[in-house]
Protein backbone atom coordinates (compact mmCIF):
# COMPACT_ATOMS: atom_id res chain seq x y z
CA UNK A 1 0.00 0.00 0.00
CA UNK A 2 2.88 2.40 0.66
CA UNK A 3 4.18 4.48 -2.24
CA UNK A 4 7.68 3.02 -1.91
CA UNK A 5 6.38 -0.55 -2.19
CA UNK A 6 4.37 0.14 -5.36
CA UNK A 7 6.90 2.08 -7.42
CA UNK A 8 5.90 2.03 -11.08
CA UNK A 9 2.45 0.59 -10.32
CA UNK A 10 -0.99 2.04 -9.63
CA UNK A 11 -2.63 1.20 -6.30
CA UNK A 12 -6.36 0.46 -6.45
CA UNK A 13 -7.94 0.52 -3.01
CA UNK A 14 -10.78 -1.98 -3.30
CA UNK A 15 -11.61 -1.47 0.38
CA UNK A 16 -13.08 1.95 -0.51
CA UNK A 17 -16.01 0.08 -2.03
CA UNK A 18 -17.93 -0.44 1.20
CA UNK A 19 -20.57 1.37 3.23
CA UNK A 20 -19.07 4.35 5.02
CA UNK A 21 -15.92 4.41 2.87
CA UNK A 22 -14.97 7.77 1.45
CA UNK A 23 -13.48 8.85 -1.84
CA UNK A 24 -12.68 12.22 -3.35
CA UNK A 25 -14.39 13.16 -6.60
CA UNK A 26 -12.86 15.36 -9.28
CA UNK A 27 -12.82 19.07 -8.45
CA UNK A 28 -13.41 18.49 -4.73
CA UNK A 29 -11.82 21.07 -2.46
CA UNK A 30 -9.78 19.62 0.39
CA UNK A 31 -10.42 20.99 3.85
CA UNK A 32 -6.92 22.37 4.27
CA UNK A 33 -5.62 25.92 4.78
CA UNK A 34 -4.25 25.84 1.20
CA UNK A 35 -7.68 24.73 -0.19
CA UNK A 36 -6.13 22.35 -2.73
CA UNK A 37 -8.50 20.91 -5.33
CA UNK A 38 -8.67 17.37 -6.73
CA UNK A 39 -8.03 17.95 -10.45
CA UNK A 40 -8.21 15.53 -13.41
CA UNK A 41 -5.02 15.44 -15.47
CA UNK A 42 -4.06 13.85 -18.77
CA UNK A 43 -1.12 11.41 -18.59
CA UNK A 44 1.13 13.81 -20.48
CA UNK A 45 0.55 16.52 -17.86
CA UNK A 46 2.17 14.49 -15.10
CA UNK A 47 5.61 15.56 -13.93
CA UNK A 48 7.67 15.82 -10.76
CA UNK A 49 6.38 19.37 -10.25
CA UNK A 50 2.71 18.29 -10.06
CA UNK A 51 2.05 17.51 -6.40
CA UNK A 52 -1.19 16.79 -4.51
CA UNK A 53 -1.50 20.46 -3.56
CA UNK A 54 -0.50 21.90 -6.96
CA UNK A 55 -3.99 23.09 -7.89
CA UNK A 56 -6.03 25.14 -5.43
CA UNK A 57 -8.99 27.52 -5.38
CA UNK A 58 -6.69 30.36 -6.42
CA UNK A 59 -5.16 28.82 -9.56
CA UNK A 60 -7.69 26.23 -10.78
CA UNK A 61 -9.70 28.74 -12.82
CA UNK A 62 -6.53 29.65 -14.74
CA UNK A 63 -5.83 25.97 -15.47
CA UNK A 64 -9.36 25.42 -16.78
CA UNK A 65 -9.16 28.51 -18.98
CA UNK A 66 -6.07 27.25 -20.85
CA UNK A 67 -7.25 23.65 -21.35
CA UNK A 68 -7.58 22.82 -25.03
CA UNK A 69 -9.52 19.59 -24.37
CA UNK A 70 -11.07 17.62 -21.54
CA UNK A 71 -8.34 15.62 -19.70
CA UNK A 72 -10.67 12.59 -19.40
CA UNK A 73 -12.67 12.68 -22.66
CA UNK A 74 -13.90 9.07 -22.39
CA UNK A 75 -14.72 9.15 -18.69
CA UNK A 76 -18.46 8.55 -19.09
CA UNK A 77 -18.31 6.20 -22.10
CA UNK A 78 -15.28 3.95 -21.55
CA UNK A 79 -16.21 0.46 -20.33
CA UNK A 80 -13.41 -1.77 -19.11
CA UNK A 81 -12.60 -4.45 -16.57
CA UNK A 82 -9.52 -4.85 -14.43
CA UNK A 83 -8.07 -8.38 -14.51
Amino acid sequence: MSKSARRGRIFIDYLRNGRGATAVSAYSTRALPTASVSTPLAWDELSESIRADHFNVDNLRQRLAVLKEEPWPEFFTLKQRLP
